[in-house]
């Protein structure tokens, strides 16, 4: 990817980064501990089944919150995941979820593109 589009990129991320307020984070880092809890009560289930499709709705609007819907800034997000596995210690210690909770709405979105 050029330079040029990844400074964009950053300039968009710190654009979103402005709106965002102590109170603000506070009430979505609980939606996303709730989203997580029940993603994890769920991993036994078809990730195309309705209870499945409904978390990756929660999950999807959760993530359209941070993004404002920018398309940029989403592939941002899809290749820092994508490249997870080469994260240093101190930020996987940061995200709520785990590989299987990621693996399981992975799943759900797939299914839920096939519609």
């Amino acid at each position: 990817m050029d330079d040029v589009l990844l400074r964009r990129r950053g300039a968009k991320v710190e654009d979103r980064r402005k709106l965002w307020s102590p109170e603000l984070q506070e009430k979505i880092s609980k939606q996303w501990a709730e989203l997580v809890r029940d993603i994890k009560a769920t991993l036994s289930e078809d990730p195309a089944s309705a209870k499945a499709q409904a978390l990756a709705e929660r999950w999807q609007k959760l993530v359209e919150g941070f993004t404002g819907g920018d398309r940029q800034i989403q592939a941002g997000l899809n290749a820092m995941y994508a490249d997870r596995k080469n994260w240093p210690t101190q930020m996987e210690a940061k995200i709520p979820f785990g590989p299987e909770v990621e693996a399981f709405i992975g799943k759900a979105m797939a299914a839920r593109k096939r519609g």
